[in-house]
């Protein structure tokens, strides 16, 4: 293991992670201040759903699209202009005049992210060796977590010394930053197309097609609804409020999402390797269960220490879900297609991006936050028994058909 982690210390793999942990700081930036800062724009529950929900909407158009265009351009290019998109989204954050304005940016936002985290992952699979792939994923995925560890107290300690605005001014400085970064040290590199076919189409309907009859890839896709369903819809967007309706101040919440966030990057460098020897979909429906127990447990503590605790498991256990399920992903594709799976997989994490808000800003509204909680541990309880019976049938289909095997 440690002879493959060394491998992995040359300059494409430690440039990428560099990039992401900057990205990852951005959107980290804002993960706890947006629900605070759009109520105190004078939004309701509903409303902080709905323009939640603009988000996965625009993630969920977007997605698809920007992978295939990373394979007919190059990764480098659309990842410089992923930086960029964040900064600008973050400057109009601090300039809107009132809540319903916030809208703009975050359908720029949402471009901002499926313009660098899931084309990361692509940029690894173009780069890295097979053997090398899920210890890279590994520490990649380390480097979103740690990024995301620093973001919430940067954000939290800038909103409670200047105000929110002043937050998110950080955040577009710190995007240019990466900005320059992305374009002064990454590799461009484009995928090549195999003997006798065709460059990569903008919408290639006929590989779009094939992606989704992988089963690995299916698999993933399900899972990454599921826990969208509850990290976007529960733990980003309504624990915060949760909490400040117990008496937790905003920097302590920073400092709730920092711990879950260290604890989730700790986590995702030994999974690397591991996630190549252990099967998907009990992995992933395991994580799953897990988090349905969190979200029921959040509901029934009002205290910071157990919420803590509660966060810091959740945090592990998402790093063990992106570490699965993104090798999973990005074995089932090949470098002309890479980043149409990566754009697939996250198409189907903004499904739960887009309707969870909604959902649960009318479950909030009428029925209160603890409503909220106990509504996605359902939702993710049903997740995890439908990863386990794809996971089951592919393993099936597998062994009457070696061929398909991804």
């Amino acid at each position: 293991m440690s002879a493959t982690y060394r491998r992995l210390l040359r300059r494409d793999v430690v440039d990428i992670c560099i990039l992401i942990f900057i990205a990852d700081v951005v959107t980290g930036v804002q993960s706890p201040l947006f629900s605070l800062y759009t109520t105190s724009l004078g939004a309701s529950l509903g409303l902080l759903g709905l323009i939640t929900a603009v988000l996965g909407l625009t993630r969920l158009v977007a997605a698809l699209p920007v992978g295939m265009l990373s394979d007919r351009l190059d990764r480098k290019t659309v990842l410089v202009g992923g930086m960029v998109m964040f900064a600008v989204s973050f400057v109009l954050f601090a300039l809107v005049p009132s809540a319903g304005w916030l809208a703009v940016p975050r359908v720029l936002m949402a471009i901002g992210m499926v313009s660098t985290f899931p084309l990361g992952i692509a940029y690894i699979g173009d780069v890295v060796e097979t053997r090398d792939r899920g210890a890279a994923i590994g520490v990649y995925t380390a480097a979103m977590g740690s990024g995301f560890a620093v973001g919430p107290l940067v954000g939290t300690w800038v909103a409670s010394v200047a105000g929110f605005p002043a937050a998110y001014l950080t955040g577009a400085v710190i995007a240019v930053v990466g900005a320059v970064f992305a374009a002064t040290r990454l590799i461009k590199k484009k995928a090549q197309p195999g003997k006798g076919t065709l460059a990569p189409r903008l919408v290639d309907i006929p590989a779009f097609a094939a992606l989704i009859r992988q089963p690995a890839l299916v698999m993933a896709c399900v899972a990454n609804i599921a826990m969208t369903l509850s990290m976007t819809g529960a733990i980003f967007t309504y624990f915060p409020l949760y909490a400040r309706g117990v008496g937790i101040s905003t920097v302590t919440i920073g400092s709730l999402f920092a711990w879950r966030s260290i604890a989730s990057a700790a986590g995702r460098v030994p999974m690397g390797p591991l996630s190549t020897r252990l099967p998907a979909h009990w992995t992933l429906a395991g994580v799953l269960v897990v988090e349905a127990a969190i979200n029921v447990m959040i509901a029934r503590n009002t205290s910071p220490l157990p919420l803590t605790i509660l966060l810091i498991v959740e945090g592990v256990g998402f790093g063990v879900f992106l570490v699965s399920a993104q090798m999973a992903v990005a074995s089932a594709a090949g470098g002309t297609n890479r980043g149409a799976a990566v754009g697939l997989f996250w198409m189907a994490g903004s499904l739960g991006d887009l309707f969870s808000p909604i959902a649960l800003g009318v479950i909030a509204q009428e029925l209160g936050l603890i409503a909220v909680f106990n509504t996605v541990a359902v939702a993710a309880f049903v997740g995890a028994v439908l990863v386990a019976a794809f996971g089951a049938l592919a393993n099936y289909r597998a062994g009457r058909d070696p061929a398909m095997v991804t």
